[in-house]
């Protein structure tokens, strides 16, 4: 239905995904997971930006299955976006990103670790400057996950592709 009915269904993108977002936390494993596929569906295919506008504010939760699952939905969108409009968007985000990187929770650090890996992959150094507030650690730990994840990917590190 996502996928046939997309028109119909794309004026009303926000409520649906908002939907799904909180359909996700479903006690039923079922009902959480297919609400998950679902989400994902809607994230690969709809309008990137206006997917954000739900997924952006949900980045202050204090929840954990909400923030490791926001910070998933904002990893599949950064790769939609083309680099220029992905470095206008970040202060939407990055301070959310860099609040859940301090989470108790290894699984929203562990979340936010990969975020911050996609974003540096598509904008390279450029990103570089935007991590300044990091630890050196957490800096060294998403340059490291960076090149090997593009190393893997094309035979290049992050670092050679945008000197």
């Amino acid at each position: 239905m996502l996928s046939n009915q997309k028109d119909t269904l794309e004026d009303s993108v926000e409520t649906l995904l908002e939907k799904l977002l909180h359909a996700t936390k479903d006690l039923v494993a079922k009902v959480s997971s297919e609400a998950d596929r679902c989400a994902t569906i809607v994230l690969s295919q709809y309008d990137p930006y206006r997917c954000l506008t739900v997924v952006v504010p949900l980045l202050v939760s204090e929840d954990e299955k909400t923030l490791v699952t926001c910070i998933g939905c904002l990893t599949k969108l950064v790769g939609r976006l083309p680099p220029e409009e992905l470095m206008a968007q970040l202060p939407s985000f990055l301070p959310a990103l860099f609040d859940a990187f301090g989470n108790q929770s290894a699984d929203v650090r562990k979340t936010v670790v990969f975020c911050l890996v996609d974003i540096y992959i598509v904008l390279g150094k450029a990103f570089l400057p935007y991590l300044g507030s990091l630890s050196s650690t957490q800096l060294r730990l998403v340059t490291i996950y960076a090149n090997r994840i593009s190393q893997a990917r094309s035979g290049a590190s992050v670092e050679s592709k945008n000197a």
